[in-house]
């Protein structure tokens, strides 16, 4: 062959080096067949033999050669493409046209809504797998074991890929539905025929059976066994998968693979590519009306710009978006006047709320289809990319488990202009002017001058650290541009050594924060504080949370006691001119008159001069109320009372009631909506509401004192059956009791309260003479040990009801608490790290700050599962939280929901109950590790809706928040809601249309929160870990800690991935080096496996979360 190519090739070559002239295809062709045979003449007495062919025969002529070549390609066509396809065809005899037309109108004239948004992943969502593309892929299986946590996609093309949770970027939920897509199985297993490589996908976990060896082969007669072994070794990725899939290395093998058949993929195949290019082609009058969107967006309901972010729900923000295209036509050729005065016109036509000076307005009525109505997909989808693709404009906060967006903020003009000039001082030798400013501090931090557009740069690295700066890989390189400088600089300068502990990256935002950290005088401190969507006060994040805190503070300064605000409420309280004048700050709509000072006109318009309930309050009797908490609780917000009343238990949950002091319509109120809840951060908490607020209406304020109550009563003789059968019947029955009993009521009560910790309540139960009495009914009726052992017997039953008998996921919670207390200096004193009863803590010593993190690592076993007083409160809230939404139901009260939906395979469910059974089981096994985390990969967040809707993981057909009113505004909505309908008898003042956007904004409110939460405890967790390990190698830790590594996953799929005892947010991956592997081939390590190793720290980095270790030899 090589030889015929010469002499072709010579006989086109002039003498002169180039072509004689110019010859037809098809006389080329005609003259390289008759070379051809030439050179097979010349060589008839020899072989030809290609060791890399096993096929073709080149002794054949030419056109021999074609015709044998073509007849196996249409034999593997027919073999790989045709007979698949009239298989499925055959399996599945349906109108193709008619089948075409639905799912194109599904696809293609796809809506999407709110409501649609709450479901989790399932089949027959489309996804996108890169956030600034519109290439959608469709999710046609989901996993059906727990070891299994991969979904199925197919994309246009008819490709399937395998992706985690984790992978997907976006996702629009129940496009195509679901009965329509799993009958016709779209992906099918593929029939392999004998010498033939398979053109399908192996699925994720390259599963093998009999049925996937081709016709004529069975187990053990090809090569499978080793091949399939090496495959499985290999499996770290999905690229490789696709790379396997497409090699010939699963010929005659017995590795399933999978096909997407021609008809199938024509249903699918156009109105997807019609989608993506629609979304695509809408994205730039997007753009164009969100920069006129953003615009308007920057004014606050006094014509004044904002310089804080402010958030707005992604279906609020789109409809007023599709509201505004159509307007273009009077921005197109006004003046900067001109523009102001229609772009503010626009905003009422629109309906976007103003930015007011403070908090959020209570609505007073909005759409009742909110949650329902509808959008166009393509529209929708080109929307949201558009808003990915102007990072300095718009952030987007995505719901990390569902992978839909809940809201987005607007970030301030100012800011974009701020970050357009930093970069231009950067490019300019900004980066050299502001490196040598930070050398020059390093060498001495006094009396130097700082570089120009320094502050700008130093909030540019807080929002890179904090995660601000979300798509922009510009700003991204900028920023790690600087960071080089700095650290090369450094370097030279002698002022920086190798790091004995690497971070994740070279130029990490960890390093930033080290950066940040220097220039604050050597203040360690969370850069969770400074995220734009959380505004947390005092951070330089917004001037509104500012104002919010200075108005707080206001208040707690105004009242020291309960008794100085009863006062003021019954204008008793004598005020100076002075503190009235700060009221004006607050609310300008606050005047004073000769009458009225501006401090009485205030006290009427944020809080009820008298009870608002006072014609449906009633007198509790002289019952205890247990109120068991913490002993460092912020706020004492519910009791537990239990009455023995003959035949039957009244059982009454009280709740603090600030609803009946705090006006809807507030500023106090509009503050408590804004935040939506209380943040809880290990460095403490920013409450929802001020402490005053605690003091007067907490279940442990002093004297006389109102409560929200929800009571019910249960047959002694009920929990007698149920005791002695454990049947189904018997639990429904007291489940059935609870809820036909149930009631709302608002109590006054005096000196009831019996505020008791976790601790003490446990050791009451957990006393062996207490339980001997008890078991042989010898503690007087009402006393304290009698009501606390009854109240324990009780909850035990109420959560074996809702495991055993109404599905009910109840999670080992046995998560360690993290702490972080600021300290003066000159107080802490080595050792900084010291081992304690319950956990470690350490000092974080950095440099010359005056105040000091000492971060407590500890397990709290008195709020732990094993805890009977956690599992006596947390199962009579749940169950009073059920009951009240039940009595809401029955009487037509629109109230605040949480709703849960899994949607979890069949399969899925039923491990999922084993589990569950085998951890109920008094004699069985604890629930391990790998089951918690196989578990935690399948479950979804709940969701605060209007909509009633059962809470799966609960067990319970509805659910809502009514037992944390001081912490949650959903609780207190639901107050407000239960105390409309009892006064006015069962005519609503307030309707349910008030209530959807105000879950849509808790929702996201909680979605931010605890995002925020996660990240603090992460960071704090990575940031002991980083102390304790440079400690140690200086020889500053006498008593080590003895690290256990719990192995989640096995070597042979890369890393292993292991959760630290103490420090269980922390993400530690064991190298998978030779050590590693040979113990686990040997069966010295297997998953799921506590192992005290010796090891060696290969990173550590806090705000990437990542703690990698290798294990050294022993």
């Amino acid at each position: 062959m090589l030889r015929s190519a010469h002499v072709v090739l010579r006989r086109y070559r002039s003498t002169s080096g180039g072509l004689k002239h110019k010859r037809s295809p098809k006389a080329l062709s005609k003259e390289a067949i008759a070379v051809t045979k030439e050179v097979i003449e010349e060589n008839s007495t020899k072989k030809y033999y290609d060791p890399s062919n096993v096929t073709l025969d080149f002794s054949l002529s030419n056109l021999q050669l074609v015709a044998k070549i073509v007849d196996a390609s249409n034999d593997r066509v027919a073999k790989r493409l045709e007979e698949p396809a009239k298989e499925w065809s055959k399996k599945h005899p349906i109108d193709m046209e008619d089948t075409s037309r639905r799912f194109r109108k599904m696809i293609f004239g796809g809506r999407i809504s709110l409501k649609k948004n709450l479901s989790p992943l399932d089949v027959g969502d489309l996804v996108l797998l890169d956030r600034q593309s519109t290439l959608l892929h469709l999710v046609v299986d989901k996993p059906h074991d727990l070891k299994t946590s991969t979904y199925t996609l197919v994309n246009h093309e008819g490709e399937i890929m395998y992706a985690h949770r984790d992978q997907i970027k976006l996702r629009l939920p129940e496009v195509v539905s679901r009965t329509r897509l799993r009958p016709l199985q779209i992906v099918q297993l593929e029939k392999k025929h004998r010498g033939l490589a398979p053109i399908g996908m192996p699925d994720s976990k390259f599963s093998r059976s009999p049925e996937a060896l081709p016709e004529g082969l069975e187990m053990g007669s090809t090569k499978s066994e080793s091949q399939t072994s090496d495959l499985e070794r290999s499996t770290t990725g999905d690229d490789f998968i696709m790379a396997q899939a497409a090699s010939q290395l699963l010929t005659d093998t017995d590795v399933k693979t999978y096909v997407v058949p021609t008809p199938a993929r024509s249903l699918i195949s156009q109105p997807l590519i019609d989608t993506s290019i629609a979304s695509f082609r809408k994205m730039n009058s997007f753009t164009r009306c969100l920069d006129y969107i953003h615009k308007i967006l920057q004014y606050d309901e006094n014509n004044n710009i904002t310089a804080s972010s402010r958030t707005i729900p992604i279906f609020e923000l789109f409809e007023y978006v599709s509201k505004f295209e159509h307007r273009f036509k009077h921005l197109e050729h006004s003046d900067g006047q001109d523009e102001f005065r229609i772009l503010n016109s626009q905003l009422g036509y629109s309906g976007i709320d103003g930015a007011t000076l403070l908090g959020k307005k209570f609505p007073d009525s909005s759409k009742n289809d909110f949650a329902d109505v509808d959008h166009s997909l393509s529209s929708y989808l080109g929307f949201v990319v558009s808003l990915s693709q102007n990072p300095r404009k718009w952030k987007i906060n995505f719901h990390h488990n569902s992978k839909v967006p809940l809201s987005v903020d607007v970030l301030p003009i100012s800011k974009s202009i701020e970050v357009a000039d930093t970069l231009e001082f950067l490019k300019d030798d900004g980066i050299n002017a502001f490196t040598q400013f930070y050398v020059a501090y390093c060498h001495n931090k006094r009396n130097l001058s700082k570089p120009p557009q320094y502050n700008e740069l130093v909030n540019l690295l807080r929002d890179f650290v904090a995660g601000n700066i979300v798509e922009d890989r510009m700003l991204e390189s900028v920023v790690s541009n600087l960071v080089r400088s700095i650290d090369d600089v450094l370097e030279k300068e002698g002022l920086k050594t190798k790091e004995v502990l690497p971070y994740s990256f070279e130029y990490s935002k960890s390093r930033a924060l080290e950066i940040l950290s220097t220039l604050n005088n050597d203040l360690w401190c969370n850069p969770s504080q400074w995220s734009v969507s959380l505004n947390l006060p005092t951070t330089d994040t917004s001037a509104e949370a500012d104002m919010a805190k200075k108005y707080y503070d206001f208040v707690d300064e105004k009242f020291t006691s309960k008794e100085d605000f009863d006062k003021a409420l019954s204008c008793n309280f004598i005020q100076d001119e002075e503190r009235d004048i700060h009221l004006q700050e607050f609310n300008d709509e606050i005047i004073s008159t000769n009458k009225t000072s501006s401090f009485e006109s205030w006290i009427t318009s944020d809080f009820h001069k008298s009870d608002p309930l006072q014609s449906i309050r009633a007198d509790f009797p002289a019952v205890p109320i247990y109120c068991i908490d913490s002993a460092d609780a912020h706020e004492i917000d519910d009791g537990i009372s239990i009455e023995d009343k003959g035949r039957y238990f009244r059982f009454t949950v009280h709740v603090a009631d600030p609803t009946s002091y705090i006006k809807q319509n507030s500023i106090l109120s509009q503050v408590a909506l804004k935040k939506g809840a209380t943040v809880y951060l290990p460095e403490g908490a920013t409450l929802m509401l001020p402490q005053l607020i605690s003091k007067v209406c907490g279940m442990d304020a002093a004297g006389e004192n109102r409560s929200f109550a929800i009571q019910f009563k249960v047959e002694k003789s009920a929990f007698k059956r149920y005791e002695e059968s454990h049947s189904e019947l018997d639990g429904k029955c007291i489940m059935d009791e609870i809820v036909s009993s149930a009631r709302v009521k608002f109590f006054n009560f005096k000196d009831n309260a019996v505020c008791i910790t976790y601790e003490q309540v446990n050791q009451i139960l957990d006393d062996e003479t207490n339980m001997r009495r008890f078991s042989k009914d010898e503690f007087e009726v009402g006393s304290r040990e009698w009501d606390l052992f009854n109240l324990s017997r009780i909850a035990s039953i109420l959560k074996e009801i809702r495991g055993e008998h109404l599905g009910a996921l109840d999670f080992p919670n046995e998560s360690c608490k993290t702490k972080v207390d600021y300290v003066p200096r000159k107080e802490v004193c080595e050792p900084f790290f010291q081992k304690t009863e319950e956990g470690f803590k350490i000092a974080i010593v950095n440099g010359d700050a005056d105040k000091i993190p000492v971060v407590s690592i500890q397990k709290d076993l008195n709020q732990s599962d094993s805890s009977k007083s956690q599992e006596l409160v947390s199962n009579f809230m749940i169950t009073a939280n059920h009951a009240a939404s039940a009595y809401a139901r029955k009487r037509e009260i629109p109230i605040i929901l949480r709703t849960q939906e899994l949607r979890l395979s069949n399969a899925v469910s039923r491990e999922i109950n084993e589990i569950m059974k085998r951890h109920r089981d008094k004699d069985g096994a604890a629930m391990t590790v790998q089951e918690k985390a196989d578990l935690g990969k399948f479950m979804t967040a709940a969701n605060y809706e209007a909509n009633y809707r059962g809470h799966e993981s609960l067990g319970l057909p509805s659910y809502s928040h009514f037992t944390s009113p001081l912490r949650r505004y959903a609780d207190m909505v639901n107050h407000w809601m239960c105390a409309d309908y009892l006064v006015n008898k069962g005519e609503m003042k307030m309707k349910k249309d008030n209530l959807f956007n105000l879950a849509n904004h808790l929702q996201i409110c909680s979605f931010v929160n605890k995002q925020a939460e996660r990240s603090s405890i992460k960071f704090w967790q990575g940031s002991f870990l980083r102390f304790y390990f440079e400690s140690l190698k200086k020889g500053k830790i006498s008593d080590p800690i003895e690290f256990e590594f719990l192995l989640l996953s096995d070597a042979k799929r890369g890393d292993v991935r292991c959760k630290l005892a103490y420090f269980d947010s922390v993400k530690a991956t064991i190298v998978a080096n030779d050590l590693v592997k040979r113990r686990f081939n040997t069966g010295e390590y297997e998953v799921g496996q506590v192992i005290k190793p010796s090891f060696t720290v290969r990173k550590i980095d806090m705000i990437e979360n990542e703690f990698a270790v290798e294990l050294e030899c022993t």
